[in-house]
């Protein structure tokens, strides 16, 4: 029940008392002359101006202090008007109670509303330290969520860190590093890590990981922002390339796909030699916490590719000629090995070159060791020209060896030409003086020599000795 239900119950009440206590009043009142004991009829009378005080009361209730003193005006009428009737000074004292009764109940009402006003206060109180406590549980509880989430950044690039140890192959670290950081920055649309060349010219997209189905990487080479990163070797933000001042307005506006970016560099031995990015389509992407997360990624991935690249160039030093950087005999018997079966698995044909320069000792002894190495250090520039899609190697000394999978005899033959024929037309100058360098060629082929790979060294060998007992500078094709 409402409390404006209960006022007007209340007042109904104290009007329908108020009208039967007038009634017993004026009913009373009627028979003062006619009876024999008129002292009942008249303290009847007064008990009924008494009873006044429940009007009082319910009218209090219902208005305040406008209702309390309406009933009790009204009861002080009906005093007045039993005075006048029944000439009793009785009743006199009845307007005493009715103030006095009213007196009481405001100062009851003053009292409760009083205490109404503290508990008002303390409950406003008690709200502000509610309010005040819930700001602290609110901030705590955002501080231990911070704590969380960055103890589990840190979990997580310890993971990583982990992860990249596992493996030194550049291309495997390159696409766990794009892969967990698109699982780190799940923002943008497309995780790119670029890296140079090396000799550190050009840029080359190593891994990518689209994060939406729409995105994908137009541009196998690193673009103007890869290069800006590595040419200043800071890590930066791009809220919207369309309007970065470090950038030309009129090129980064004809790439609608990139409009916010976040890029880190990556080191090898104190240089920059790559950048580690994510791109988004919309401005304002990324924020610097982003950038961070980011840039501590890409200093773990430097360190993990540094290695692998450390361990790559080791390992290129174990199978690579020092002087011409072509491969070395035990990695030529290895490859060969493998040719060989897969020759053998597919019925295709195998051939081998075996070159020699001419003359070669007559050079070193007139020129010096100096001398014989430019000439070797030149036909080997000439051999990775010309044989683009063969394995080239140093056999020994002067002697080269060319391993050409699925080449006839013919194509051997054709291509040991060419490079005869590029050798004799290119003048050798070497201290001011030109030379003329000449080459002889030995050629074998599987199957039509041998199906042995060993014997297909051997048949070379002899074909390139027959060649050079022939009159040097030219080819000669195994006799099986």
């Amino acid at each position: 029940m409402g409390y404006t239900t209960r006022k007007q119950i209340s007042f109904v009440v104290s009007l329908l008392a108020a009208f039967f206590f007038t009634h017993q009043i004026i009913y009373s009142l009627s028979f003062l002359g006619t009876t024999v004991y008129p002292e009942i009829y008249l303290r009847r009378s007064i008990l009924s101006l008494v009873g006044f005080l429940f009007p009082i009361i319910g009218g209090w209730i219902a208005f305040q202090l406008i209702g309390g003193v309406l009933f009790a005006c009204f009861a002080l009428i009906m005093v007045i008007f039993v005075y006048s009737v029944a000439q009793t000074a009785v009743v006199v004292w009845l307007p005493v109670l009715y103030a006095g009764f009213c007196l009481l109940l405001y100062r009851i009402d003053e009292y409760f509303d009083n205490q109404i006003a503290g508990l008002l206060v303390d409950r406003e109180k008690y709200q502000n330290e509610k309010n005040d406590l819930d700001v602290a549980y609110k901030t705590k509880g955002e501080g231990i969520s911070i704590l969380f989430e960055k103890y589990s950044t840190y979990y997580n690039l310890r993971k990583l860190a982990e992860e990249l140890a596992t493996t030194l192959s550049v291309s495997q670290l390159s696409k766990i590093v794009v892969d967990r950081a698109a699982e780190f920055i799940p923002r943008g649309d497309i995780v790119i890590l670029v890296l140079a060349d090396a000799e550190g010219k050009n840029l080359s997209v190593m891994a990518s990981k689209a994060l939406r189905k729409t995105a994908n990487v137009a541009d196998k080479q690193g673009d103007l922002f890869d290069q800006w990163s590595i040419r200043n070797r800071k890590r930066f933000i791009v809220m919207d390339s369309h309007q970065d001042f470090r950038f030309d307005v009129s090129q980064t506006s004809r790439q609608q796909n990139i409009r916010s970016i976040v890029i880190a560099p990556i080191f090898y031995e104190g240089k920059v030699i790559g950048a580690l990015r994510i791109n988004s389509r919309q401005p304002e992407t990324f924020s610097n916490d982003d950038l961070r997360l980011l840039d501590a990624i890409a200093v773990l991935s430097s360190s993990a590719i540094s290695n692998a690249m450390l361990y790559e160039k080791t390992e290129e030093l174990a199978i690579r000629d020092s002087l011409t950087g072509l491969y070395l005999r035990r990695y030529l018997y290895d490859r060969l090995k493998q040719e060989h079966s897969r020759a053998l698995l597919t019925n295709r044909p195998l051939s081998i070159l075996m070159c020699d320069i001419d003359h070669f000792k007559d050079c070193n002894d007139k020129y010096g060791h100096g001398g014989g190495d430019l000439m070797l250090i030149r036909f080997a520039d000439i051999l990775r020209e010309i044989c683009e899609n063969a394995v080239v190697g140093r056999y020994g000394g002067e002697e080269f060896l060319v391993i050409l999978p699925e080449y006839s005899q013919d194509e051997a033959a054709k291509l040991a030409e060419k490079i005869r024929a590029q050798v004799e037309a290119q003048p050798f100058v070497l201290r001011r003086e030109q030379l003329q360098m000449t080459v002889s060629v030995g050629v074998s082929n599987m199957p039509l020599d041998t199906l042995d790979w060993e014997m297909l060294i051997q048949k070379a060998d002899k074909a390139l000795y027959a060649a050079k007992k022939a009159g040097r500078n030219r080819i000669c094709l195994s006799a099986s």
